[in-house]
C-alpha cells in the first residue's frame, strides 16, 4: 500500500483475523466512506448501511487480498469497492432520480471527493505516528499550542511546562510532522499532503 506506512502491517494484522486491527480499520475508513455517500446524496441511514456493506465486502475478500507494493494502491482498491456499492445502493434504492448524471461521470467526481478525504486520513495517521514518536506532554503541548492555537501561557499552565519547553516540544514536534508528511508524499505521489 502506498499509503501510510502502517498500513501494509494493518492488512498483514487483517488477514490474520486481528480483532483490534478490525477495529483500527472500521475507525479509520468509516468517515471517508460516509463522506463518499454523502456527496451522492444518500441520507444518513443510506450511509451507515454503505459503511456496513463497504466493510463486509472488504472483510469478505481480506482473506484473499493480498497486497504487491508498486502495482497496486489500497487506495485505488478500495475506493472501487466503496464506488461500486454506492452505485448499487443507488440503483437498489431507486435513488437515481437525485442523480441525472451517469456514474462513470460521476466516478471522476468522486475521486476527487474520495482523495480530499484520504488526505485527511493520512494527515490523521501522520500524526497518530507522531504521538507514538514522542512523549504523552510533548505531543499534548504540540496539539493544545500548535494544532489548536490556544495561548501559550495558557498551555503551559495547565501542562505544567516552561514556556520554553512549550516552544521546544512544538518547534520538534513541526519537524517531525513535516518529515512524516513527506515521507508519505515520497511515498505516493498523488497524496501531496500538507501541514
Amino acid at each position: 500500500m502506498d499509503y501510510p506506512t502502517t498500513q501494509p502491517t494493518l492488512l498483514n494484522r487483517l488477514r490474520q483475523g486481528d480483532e483490534i486491527s478490525w477495529a483500527d480499520f472500521y475507525h479509520l475508513y468509516s468517515p471517508l466512506i460516509i463522506c463518499a455517500g454523502k456527496y451522492y446524496h444518500l441520507s444518513d441511514s443510506e450511509c451507515e448501511d454503505l459503511v456496513q456493506q463497504v466493510m463486509a465486502k472488504f472483510f469478505a475478500n481480506s482473506q484473499s487480498f493480498v497486497y504487491r507494493a508498486g502495482q497496486v494502491k489500497f487506495r485505488s482498491y478500495f475506493s472501487k469497492i466503496v464506488h461500486n456499492q454506492i452505485i448499487d445502493t443507488i440503483r437498489s434504492n431507486h435513488v437515481q432520480m437525485r442523480l441525472k448524471i451517469n456514474a462513470h461521470i460521476l466516478y471522476d467526481e468522486f475521486h476527487e471527493v474520495f482523495m480530499n478525504e484520504w488526505r485527511k486520513a493520512a494527515l490523521a495517521e501522520a500524526k497518530a505516528e507522531l504521538k507514538r514518536r514522542v512523549d504523552e506532554k510533548t505531543f499534548q503541548a504540540f496539539e493544545m499550542y500548535g494544532l489548536q492555537n490556544h495561548p501559550a501561557e495558557q498551555v503551559a499552565e495547565i501542562l505544567d511546562m516552561p514556556l520554553s519547553s512549550l516552544y521546544t516540544a512544538k518547534s520538534r514536534c513541526i519537524k517531525m510532522l513535516q518529515e512524516i508528511i513527506e515521507r508519505y508524499n515520497r511515498t505516493d505521489g498523488e497524496l501531496n499532503l500538507e501541514l
